[in-house]
């Protein structure tokens, strides 16, 4: 009777697991320093804690998370050395990608990027960081996509996997969203113009722009994590990992 079960597909469990922490890393759920608790994500991802476990594995070898010499498990603090390095890559690469996507014959990626703009600029006004940071990231890897170079597109998500953190800090610093994302929603625009009028050049530009200027505001009010400052609870719960 018991042979006739089927097997569970533990592998597959894992993999949704990572890949929605990844997701809450990119679109900013945790900030620099932050403690992460196995429990507590198994409980909010509804798992046992051995895939969380197995997924944490897999950040820390990413460095996108360490662990202290007492087994705590942090994300990776904030260094702004570091930091600058990894906007300078960003800047050039992903204008780069905005370059060869602007050059490629899509009619429709002009309209997706203004509904992701759009989502952006509303979930801001609404006071919703973190759908507007979720929107963000969607309109910027809409242009990487349509940039026709999978290698490329895996290497700015491990990118933005070590600066979405810093973003996240959005959500808790006192950030006037409508004014942070409004100067995005300004270079988007740009960027969304050049690529429906085929110019790389600009649309290089614009994303470039994009992301110092974004950085240059967020670092003028950023304060480190400080454990006794988090709200109660924070962060929030995340996405449950989506079946296979």
């Amino acid at each position: 009777m018991y042979d006739s079960l089927p097997s569970i597909d533990v592998s597959s469990l894992q993999e949704r697991v990572y890949q929605s922490l990844r997701h809450a890393l990119l679109t900013g759920h945790f900030q620099p320093g932050e403690p992460i608790s196995i429990r507590k994500l198994a409980d909010s991802l509804g798992t046992s804690p051995m895939p969380v476990r197995e997924a944490l594995k897999r950040l820390m070898a990413e460095k996108v998370l360490v662990q202290s010499s007492s087994r705590q498990i942090r994300v990776t603090p904030f260094d702004p050395k570091l930091h600058e390095e990894f906007v300078r890559i960003r800047m050039e690469m992903e204008g780069y990608a905005a370059e060869r996507a602007a050059r490629v014959r899509d009619a429709e990626l002009p309209d997706r990027l203004r509904a992701h703009d759009a989502a952006m600029v509303e979930a801001a006004v609404q006071g919703r960081a973190d759908l507007a940071l979720a929107a963000n990231q969607a309109f910027h890897f809409e242009i990487y996509r349509a940039a026709g170079y999978p290698q490329l597109v895996e290497i700015l998500e491990n990118l933005w996997l070590r600066t979405g953190p810093f973003l996240g800090t959005i959500g808790r610093e006192p950030v006037n969203l409508e004014t942070f994302f409004g100067n995005g929603h300004h270079f988007h625009g740009r960027a969304i113009e050049a690529i429906a009028a085929r110019d790389g050049k600009k649309a290089r530009r614009a994303i470039s722009l994009d992301i110092r200027v974004g950085t240059m505001f967020l670092r003028r009010v950023y304060v480190p994590y400080d454990a006794a400052r988090t709200p109660a609870g924070a962060p929030g719960r995340i996405a449950a990992p989506p079946a296979s």
